[in-house]
């Protein structure tokens, strides 16, 4: 029982580092924006350099990882230039268009997205409690981003929409991806789906450009910070502690996120929050928490706790 317990605890201090790690990454790329570097040359710099240095790891330590079945390569591209292209994109501008709180915290909005998808195609029961959670959610986020205040609502109109549609996208990949995670390794999945994914940004971006634009070697640090401190050893530690708690645990501890993205945010941009978003944030994160609670309640078993058990 007590060895159970240590690895609980662990499993959670895992996923709030890593969440740590993501809130912080959010006021690096802020940063970058802030310096006219625009969101699609980040995002095609973070997903290239975490696929090589992710390659280059399991072809050392894990080869069996890197191989895939030919006949699920549709999978892949679906998941890469769908799910992962359209969640990075508007993830990125959406930070470039608004402040890091309220970004942060509309793609939370995603347990919002599965519930509804669950009641209407899956036929889970909606229950007075996840009803509660998503006006809870609602009114939240109108507050987050500044819904009772005309002007702050017009200026922040397109990042807005961005943030809302980065949040469909993320629904979209965190569905999308649980069907792979019942035959393969979540590492597989990010391998596959960031590389397809920076396959298909160098349609629009060209590597060239970006190595020949003369980035200071700050801009190059700050790369590379968000290709490992942004995507590996995050990742590396929420698997970790999926490993040791329920998903829906993990789901609910990780809105640590959006809490340390405000504060870094605060203190690293100047960015200030009015009570009111401070207010709507707090409804968003409980919300989130309701509706996770809920889940674990109609779910038994996730299909990575299903796949941990084989």
């Amino acid at each position: 029982m007590g060895a159970m317990k240590r690895n609980e605890i662990h499993g959670y201090l895992y996923i709030l580092i890593g969440s740590t790690l993501w809130g912080i990454s959010s006021v690096v790329a802020k940063t970058l924006f802030n310096i006219g570097l625009p969101p699609a040359e980040l995002i095609l710099v973070r997903l290239t350099l975490a696929t090589l240095i992710l390659f280059l790891f399991l072809l050392f330590y894990n080869r069996s990882k890197i191989i895939i079945s030919l006949k699920d390569l549709p999978y892949f591209i679906i998941l890469g230039w769908v799910g992962v292209t359209g969640m990075q994109f508007f993830y990125y501008y959406t930070i470039s268009q608004i402040h890091v709180g309220p970004a942060i915290l509309l793609q939370y909005l995603q347990p919002v997205w599965v519930s509804l998808y669950a009641f209407l195609f899956q036929k889970e029961p909606f229950r007075k409690g996840k009803i509660a959670a998503l006006l809870l959610a609602v009114a939240g986020c109108y507050l987050v981003v500044g819904g009772y205040q005309i002007d702050l609502l017009r200026l922040n109109k397109v990042g807005i929409m961005s943030g809302l549609i980065a949040s469909f996208f993320f629904t979209f990949y965190a569905l999308y991806g649980e069907r792979g995670l019942k035959k393969y390794d979540p590492w597989t999945l990010i391998l596959y789906g960031f590389g397809l994914s920076a396959i298909g940004y160098m349609v629009f971006v060209s590597p060239a450009k970006i190595i020949n634009d003369g980035h200071s070697f700050k801009v190059w640090i700050a790369f590379l910070y968000i290709a490992i401190f942004s995507t590996l050893i995050p990742f590396g530690f929420y698997f970790k502690g999926m490993e040791r708690i329920r998903a829906t645990r993990a789901s609910i501890t990780s809105t640590w996120e959006p809490v340390v993205a405000g504060v870094a945010a605060y203190f690293v941009l100047g960015e200030v929050l009015y009570p009111l978003q401070v207010l709507g944030g707090i409804g968003v994160i409980a919300a989130v928490v309701l509706l996770q609670l809920a889940r674990e309640k109609d779910s038994p078993s996730t299909p990575l706790e299903i796949r941990q058990k084989e």
